[in-house]
């Protein structure tokens, strides 16, 4: 229960016992040092010195005065994973193959990282959440969609949740800036000297892109006096859809692509009407999968802030394990900058 959960200093000694159980100290090596420790975790040194003080206790590590720490015994997994139980932290994908998804790997690296360098373990999950429970997980971070009925119960067993993915409804969440992202982004086209922006896409995917920035696209092109329209199928390809709207009197010379994914049925359709990217026509893509699709140009794109998105979903969670009574208010996200990368008309042209 959370009431269980370890103080501090024992954050900081079952990261220590993880990391003599890896494989990265052998014995007689050199430990970290207490500074080393109360940096990284930004704790004071009386903490940092009762989690050294635990292990030199236990046998584990030995000061020698002038010389440093070292290690003494290196603990049995079985032992280590037992003391650390308590520390763990969740994240979730919603998927069980992780491969060819850049923004995914790109985020697990950075949560990893940060949620180990605030005290605690991190633990991978895909669809199957049941050895969260088995692990004692203290805390979720979901990255998609993930089984609600699941979620119900980590979050009635006084498991906090946090959701990064925007459809996360249930969760307590992120709430990111499509406002802002939309402006920037018809601020561009309208500099570029664009007439008409259409959002196109296909998947499950472009259809959340639509549901988050069909209004605030809608209201940055009347402002900016941009026709917009919208290509994007509930069901099948996207193809039809975008002939039609190239058929039109006044066809759009900008593309805002909902996922990259759709782009494998969007560039031959261009390639057919020999509309050349970056000249005829531009495109920005949401999402940095766009980085993997190949192009001459290479496409532009747009994403979330991730160093952001993932500071503020650690720093949310944190807040909720601490204060499990709480209700807090959805940190909001930026989006970063958009990296152009010749895939939209140059300015004059």
């Amino acid at each position: 229960m959370l009431s269980e959960r370890v103080l501090k200093y024992q954050e900081l000694e079952g990261y220590m016992l993880q990391e003599l159980s890896c494989g990265r100290f052998a014995l007689e090596d050199r430990f970290f040092s207490e500074l080393d420790i109360a940096r990284q975790f930004e704790v004071n040194h009386v903490t940092a010195r009762k989690a050294f003080d635990a292990l030199v206790r236990k046998g584990y590590i030995v000061r020698r005065r002038g010389a440093g720490t070292f290690v003494k015994r290196l603990p049995e997994c079985p032992q280590q994973l037992r003391m650390l139980k308590r520390c763990v932290i969740g994240i979730a994908t919603g998927r069980s193959d992780v491969d060819n998804s850049l923004k995914l790997g790109r985020m697990l690296i950075r949560l990893h990282r940060t949620i180990e360098a605030a005290g605690y373990l991190s633990m991978l999950v895909g669809e199957d959440l049941t050895p969260l429970e088995e692990a004692g997980a203290c805390g979720l971070i979901v990255l998609d969609r993930v089984d609600d009925g699941f979620l119900r119960r980590l979050l009635q067993g006084g498991i906090p949740v946090v959701g990064v993915y925007p459809d996360s409804g249930l969760l307590a969440g992120l709430s990111f800036n499509y406002s802002e992202a939309a402006e920037r982004i018809v601020a561009l086209f309208k500099e570029r000297k664009l007439r008409h922006l259409a959002l196109v896409g296909e998947g499950d995917d472009a259809l959340t892109v639509r549901n988050m920035f069909e209004k605030p696209l809608t209201v940055a092109a009347q402002r900016q006096d941009l026709a917009f329209s919208i290509a994007v199928p509930p069901v099948g390809s996207v193809v039809s859809q975008l002939e039609s709207l190239l058929d039109a009197k006044c066809p759009p010379d900008a593309l805002f692509v909902a996922n990259a994914w759709s782009l494998g049925s969007i560039a031959p359709v261009l390639a057919q009407r020999r509309l050349a990217v970056g000249r005829d026509i531009s495109i920005l893509v949401h999402g940095s999968n766009a980085l993997l699709i190949p192009g001459t140009p290479a496409y532009a794109l747009i994403d979330w802030d991730m160093d952001h998105v993932v500071e503020q979903a650690v720093a949310m969670l944190q807040s909720l394990i601490r204060n499990p009574q709480q209700t807090p208010a959805p940190a909001s996200v930026n989006y970063g900058a958009i990296l152009e990368r010749g895939s939209i008309v140059p300015a004059g042209e």
